[in-house]
């Protein structure tokens, strides 16, 4: 007998109805299933994040997805978020206010079936979860964690504004995960006092919940008797930039004992010659330190000061020592030391700063030889900044010697040795070889005996262009020292009892520039800072 259509229709309405219910005893094996397609678990105040669910039947190994289910969307606190149902499954969650949410789906059809649940964490533009360490010093960096961090315009601890780490657009150290959680690592420089960090991001400011201590010395203390040794074949900090050999811009000069200069002491060695270029900066105290490089360093106890070796050299601005002789001819403090170097050998090399008053300093370490401007590049006589290197047999010069050489750094200095054969009369000259309207630099001449470094004439007016004659010298061995006063890069020719024309016609003549005025007062350590060890 066959069923009429009408009832054909209801057996199958009927039927599809049950299969709704299905499996009722396996209601365990029926589950719900929550994704995000762009896996984030984050949603800002006000923005939308959508999910999706899907209804899935476990049998034996395999999971089939249970098609045509409607959900019911829920969460736990609509206070911090929203939830409406869209079409396919779909919802649309909307941030309300700051904190964690549970987003529910379950199967209407599907009572016994397991339901789903998705965290979701509503966050303002910003939002600072933890800072760690949470104790520092000087010179270290701290780590922020939170929501949006690595979009922080500025950050600060008290008055001082913290730097990006290592150096800002150069390396990328802030980072964002596909959930939505982000970093960021920035310099704790000085005056930084333990407080709340406050930041300004994206159209927001605000601050941290928790505080960080900050410890007030840097973090390469204590190196005020004893070096602070740093290796300068060791892996690089910062591999994507490996010519830092070190690098530093948040260091503390810190407040002196009372009646007493503050000492900052490092120590360089490296197990390979190499160009090396030293910078030692602290804009903030301009005129209020002193820093000089040096091959041999100690300290004795017994009368607290610094000893360099018997025949050691020291550059640094008003400190050229020459095997063991002092010479510290005046020039202006800047605000940064620069020194290159070429083919430093293997070996150690000192630095030691004295300062006056406390404030923040940079110290970095680049292998390679880097000029201020590259208008001046090194000079072919180049390694000349230390007199031993000038007492190499091939660089002693003759008389009638010229020749053009460059000031590639503020208060770099040029030593040349030259031999007179007889008593005769020695005339120096130099002259600038940069435009009047563009030269602003100041090269002194001197020269001095090489036996002790006593001194036979000195030419130091304004300006690089000098001319000084020393009636009869002596025969013997004498240096000309180049010594840049006032600390500008610059191009200048010299000669020793050269021919005229001078100077060369092929070269640019410079001017004299008008008479400078150097601002602030000059720093000097005190008198038995620094001590030759030569008898």
């Amino acid at each position: 007998m066959g069923i009429p259509l009408r009832l054909l229709g209801l057996v199958t309405v009927t039927l599809l109805g049950a299969t709704c219910a299905f499996p009722t005893d396996d209601s365990d094996k029926v589950f719900v299933s929550i994704v995000s397609l762009d896996t984030s678990l984050v949603v800002r105040r006000g923005e939308k994040l959508e999910l999706y669910a899907r209804m899935y039947h476990a049998s034996g190994p395999d999971t089939v997805e249970i098609q045509n289910v409607r959900f019911l969307w829920t969460t736990d606190d609509e206070d911090i978020a929203t939830v409406a149902a869209g079409g396919l499954g779909s919802a649309e969650v909307t941030g309300v206010n700051s904190g964690v949410v549970n987003v529910n789906a379950r199967a209407v059809a599907f009572e016994q079936a397991q339901s789903d649940q998705f965290a979701v964490r509503v966050s303002n533009p910003v939002e600072i979860d933890s800072i760690r360490p949470e104790i520092v010093r000087f010179g270290d960096t701290i780590t922020v964690y939170g929501v949006g961090v690595d979009s922080i315009f500025i950050a600060f601890l008290e008055n001082a504004t913290l730097f990006d780490y290592p150096i800002p657009g150069a390396v990328a150290t802030r980072t964002r995960d596909s959930l939505g959680f982000a970093t960021a690592v920035f310099w704790v420089p000085p005056p930084a006092r333990s407080s709340q960090l406050s930041f300004i991001g994206p159209g927001v400011f605000g601050n941290a919940a928790d505080s960080t201590r900050v410890f007030p010395v840097d973090a390469l203390e204590p190196n005020e008797t004893a070096p602070r040794a740093i290796n300068l074949d060791a892996p690089p900090r910062f591999p994507a930039l490996p010519f830092f050999r070190f690098f530093n811009p948040a260091l503390a000069f810190e407040i002196p004992k009372r009646d007493e200069i503050g000492v900052e002491w490092y120590r360089f060695a490296q197990a390979s010659p190499r160009d090396l270029t030293l910078i030692l900066g602290g804009p903030d105290v301009r005129g209020t330190f002193q820093t000089f490089l040096t091959d041999s360093l100690s300290f004795e106890p017994a009368d607290t000061s610094y000893r360099i070796g018997p025949v050691s050299w020291t550059i640094g601005p008003g400190s050229h020592f020459c095997r063991g002789f002092p010479f510290e001819p005046p020039e202006f403090q800047p605000e940064s030391t620069i020194v290159a170097l070429r083919g430093m050998p293997a070996g150690a090399m000192h630095a030691l700063a004295f300062y006056g008053q406390p404030g923040r300093y940079g110290l970095a370490v680049i292998e390679g030889y880097i000029v201020s401007d590259p208008a001046f590049p090194r000079d072919d006589r180049e390694e000349d900044d230390i007199c031993n290197l000038a007492d190499q047999p091939a660089r002693i010069v003759p008389l009638g010697f010229r020749d053009t050489l460059t000031i590639d750094n503020p208060h770099d200095v040029d030593w040349i040795r030259f031999t007179v054969p007889s008593v005769q009369n020695v005339r120096f000259r130099t002259a600038s070889l940069v435009s009047a309207t563009a030269d602003s630099s100041d090269v002194d001449l001197y020269v001095l005996r090489v036996s002790d470094l006593s001194p036979v004439t000195k030419a130091d007016k304004v300006g690089s262009d000098e001319d000084v004659t020393v009636l009869l010298l002596g025969a013997g061995d004498y240096y000309v020292v180049l010594v840049d006063y006032i600390g500008v890069p610059t191009r200048y020719e010299i000669c020793i009892n050269c021919p005229d024309p001078f100077p060369t016609p092929a070269l640019a003549p410079g001017v004299t520039p008008p008479a400078m005025k150097a601002t602030g007062t000059p720093f000097r350590a005190p008198a038995g800072g620094l001590r030759s060890a030569r008898p």
